[in-house]
């Protein structure tokens, strides 16, 4: 009944004018109830298995490994309302509904490449598109204005972890400064940077030690892993791992200022501390060399960024 109806909804498409035809893969994102930039990622899954047939071919195809492109499929039905793939002992075939969504998924995905070519053609060709995450605090300063010092043009984007890494897989970013530990799959990052922390001194209640109080984080979504592992760090340095989750960098500091919870801060550049707090951990990341944009200088953009945050 579902093939047929689809069926019955192409032959009515048919009828409709050239506009319409043109802008149907578009409907997709539309009705897709998650963000459209994670229905084109989970279409390239789509469109990878259905043209290897192998779920780990798809993977090393898009430079990933398979767990997450399993996932990615598994959400991609679950937003459809349709199962796409069947797996039997002759390994991967496309289902009636698969088939007929494919020519669809790779038309949008056609529409998203010629969109992101038009764009590039409208940036400044040496503009550096950096992400930085939200969590470096007082230090977005010293990473941002490294880059300007050096006569580089930036465009900076403060979000989560999470959602920086989905820019930079679109090829919306040309670099980005990430928390440590979280899903990289598919991009290049570079070695682990910790960077020592601080609680804040400007709070109104006593901050030689982590107390009784909560500390005031980034939300959890931001970056799962990092979260949980910040939460165990703190257990482990004597404090009871209550947190309150603010997504303002402002928010935090008002938290804190009210005497209602605590937060921890990068130290800044050159300064030191006595206290043993949980460190920050950052990852400096961006696309594969294939992927990269040829005007911007990538490699000396990471030592750049590098040198900001370690002494």
């Amino acid at each position: 009944m579902v093939v047929s109806s689809l069926f019955t909804a192409m032959s009515v498409a048919a009828t409709t004018t050239s506009v319409k035809e043109s802008c149907r893969p578009l409907l997709i994102g539309v009705r897709y109830r998650g963000r459209t930039m994670d229905l084109t990622r989970h279409l390239r899954f789509f469109t990878s298995v259905a043209d290897t047939r192998h779920f780990g071919d798809a993977a090393r195809e898009l430079g990933m490994t398979q767990p997450p492109l399993s996932q990615g499929i598994r959400r991609l039905e679950e937003r459809l309302g349709v199962r796409l793939f069947d797996r039997d002992p002759r390994g991967v075939r496309l289902t009636a509904e698969g088939q007929l969504l494919l020519p669809a998924a790779r038309e949008l995905l056609r529409l998203e490449a010629d969109l992101l070519d038009l764009a590039t053609h409208l940036v400044v060709p040496s503009q550096v598109r950096l992400g930085v995450a939200g969590d470096l605090d007082e230090r977005i300063d010293d990473v941002v204005g490294a880059l300007a010092a050096r006569g580089r043009s930036v465009t900076p984007t403060v979000a989560g972890s999470v959602e920086l890494v989905d820019l930079l897989r679109d090829g919306l970013l040309d670099v980005a400064v990430v928390r440590h530990p979280g899903v990289v799959d598919g991009l290049a990052a570079g070695p682990v940077l910790v960077l020592p922390t601080r609680l804040d001194s400007r709070s109104h209640h006593p901050a030689t030690t982590l107390g009784d109080l909560p500390v005031a984080v980034p939300p959890r979504h931001h970056q799962p892993p990092a979260h949980d592992q910040l939460v165990d760090a703190l257990r482990r340095a004597g404090h009871d791992g209550r947190v309150v989750e603010a997504a303002d960098v402002g928010q935090r500091r008002a938290l804190t200022a009210a005497g209602v919870a605590t937060r921890l801060t990068p130290i800044p550049a050159g300064t030191t501390d006595g206290q043993a707090f949980p460190p920050l951990r950052l990852r400096i990341v961006m696309p594969h060399e294939a992927h990269r944009r040829p005007e911007i200088e990538h490699a000396d953009v990471a030592a750049e960024l590098e040198r900001a945050l370690t002494p």
